[in-house]
């Protein structure tokens, strides 16, 4: 089986999309999967930036290890490589629907991501329990064969 590639976009890639490539990874591993290597990416992300402290806090909260993150902006290279993106709204995949195997988080897992951005700890958490929640439909369809394969 050859490497298979999911890379996620939100807007500026240090809140949601650092979330679900952190969740997924885990989740893959711990499901003993391979084959399939995770990134994330901004339509408006600056390149180096970190991973929102609460972004990191509230993945921490959940057990999982916001590791040396650092955030890039989506390009066409990124997406031409990708088997499957996953925006985390419908309007970030308007942005690149032009590309292929382009999907948002709710054609895939059943609901859009607010962006928490802004907002207290209480709003990151609330956000990664939605992420977790879809990275969980993710990993069910990637199990059942239903996409990726």
């Amino acid at each position: 089986m050859s490497m298979k590639r999911i890379l996620f976009v939100c807007t500026g890639n240090t809140c949601r999309s650092p979330m679900a490539e952190i969740i997924l990874k885990s989740k893959i591993k711990l499901a003993g999967i391979s084959g399939i290597r995770v990134k994330s990416a901004g339509l408006d992300a600056t390149d180096g930036h970190k991973m929102s402290k609460n972004s990191a806090t509230a993945l921490k909260k959940m057990g999982y290890k916001p590791y040396g993150f650092k955030a890039q902006r989506v390009s066409a290279v990124l997406l031409l490589k990708s088997d499957m993106t996953i925006c985390m709204t419908e309007e970030h995949k308007n942005y690149i629907k032009n590309f292929p195997n382009v999907y948002s988080m709710k054609e895939v897992a059943g609901e859009d991501i607010p962006d928490p951005y802004g907002g207290d700890l209480t709003t990151y958490i609330k956000a990664s329990h939605k992420i977790e929640d879809a990275c969980n439909v993710i990993i069910d369809k990637i199990i059942g064969k239903e996409i990726l394969s």
